[in-house]
């Protein structure tokens, strides 16, 4: 009945909720409408702004959208937003692609004809521009579970194989690795995920955690969490974070339970299968060796190597995932 238990409490933690937005995608299309003014298919995303050359100027026609001499338009993210590229459309839907920021499309003094990188749309044909497509990513939620009071878990893997992601500032990004009968879990600078990783992850503030597109460095050498794309059944003697009767940790997943999509995971691979893999932030554990099960509900408790004590005397001990130090 505690293994069925623990099965479940394993799946309503390992469930996302919100956006999982992890591919470059269309943010929004601005069309022109009138001398500098836009209209947006997603508001509040990105904004267009117009710059002039000394002799410069604009107007705008329905037929032909923005035209003139010696202008640019430059396209800028909304903050949490991130402009991979931008596709300009001239005045016969032809395009220009420009996949690096600043995202510009400009004229000359002596050529109305709209360029991008220097490069015009089709010179001394196209006459304007009427749209503009914005490619990116939009910020997005994952939902975290409570541990200790004031404390959010979940676990996240980055299944984008090129895009880095950062968390938000009241969150903590760690690696975690298992050493013989040790789980070590360091925290990642910066609050980064690079692309292809699996994390875990902390927030001090909400459930809701927010990742944003980024640029990383991160590499996480040595880290053992494993990451799925998809749902997938357990892949055997995987272990999943959860918040069970020995506190937060990676609990062993039943033989029938199954992991989230973009949800992290450890394996272990060492004689006799544990239970609960416990960590504590910034610090080497133990690990719980199976135990007979119990109805006990008073909290155990367990020395630094990860030993279950009885009888605890002076000294710091690990209750319910926390260090706690008996005087």
């Amino acid at each position: 009945m505690k293994q069925k238990l623990l099965s479940i409490l394993a799946l309503l933690l390992m469930a996302a909720t919100g956006a999982v937005a992890q591919t470059e995608t269309l943010l929004t299309t601005i069309t022109a409408t009138a001398k500098e003014q836009a209209s947006y298919s997603t508001a509040n995303v990105a904004t267009v702004s117009f710059s002039y050359t000394a002799g410069g100027s604009s107007a705008y026609l329905a037929n032909w959208g923005w035209w003139g001499y010696g202008w640019s338009a430059t396209v800028t993210a909304a903050e949490g937003y991130t402009i991979t590229k931008c596709i300009f459309y001239d005045d016969a839907n032809r395009t220009a692609t420009d996949s690096e920021a600043p995202f510009v499309v400009e004229t000359t003094e002596e050529d109305k004809t709209p360029q991008v990188n220097g490069t015009p749309i089709l010179a001394y044909t196209s006459k304007g521009i009427k749209k503009i497509e914005v490619y990116g990513y939009a910020p997005f939620n994952v939902t975290a579970n409570e541990g200790a009071s004031g404390e959010y878990w979940a676990t996240y893997y980055n299944a984008n194989a090129t895009q880095g992601f950062t968390a938000d500032e009241n969150t903590k990004v760690f690696q975690a690795a298992l050493s013989g009968n040790q789980l070590t879990m360091t925290e990642v600078p910066g609050r980064e995920i690079p692309a292809g990783k699996a994390v875990i992850l902390k927030s001090t503030a909400a459930s809701t955690i927010t990742l944003t597109a980024a640029t990383t460095s991160a590499t996480l050498e040595g880290n053992q969490l494993v990451g799925t794309a998809t749902a997938i059944a357990n892949p055997g003697n995987a272990y999943v974070l959860n918040k069970g009767a020995n506190g937060v940790g990676f609990y062993k997943l039943s033989s029938t339970g199954t992991i989230g999509a973009n949800k992290a995971y450890l394996t272990y691979s060492g004689s006799g299968a544990p239970s609960f893999l416990n960590f504590v932030e910034g610090n080497v554990t133990g690990i719980e060796m199976p135990k007979a099960e119990t109805t006990n509900s008073d909290a155990e408790v367990y020395d630094l190597q990860g030993r279950r004590v009885a009888n605890p005397t002076k000294g710091m001990y690990i209750v319910n995932g926390k260090k706690v130090v008996i005087k």
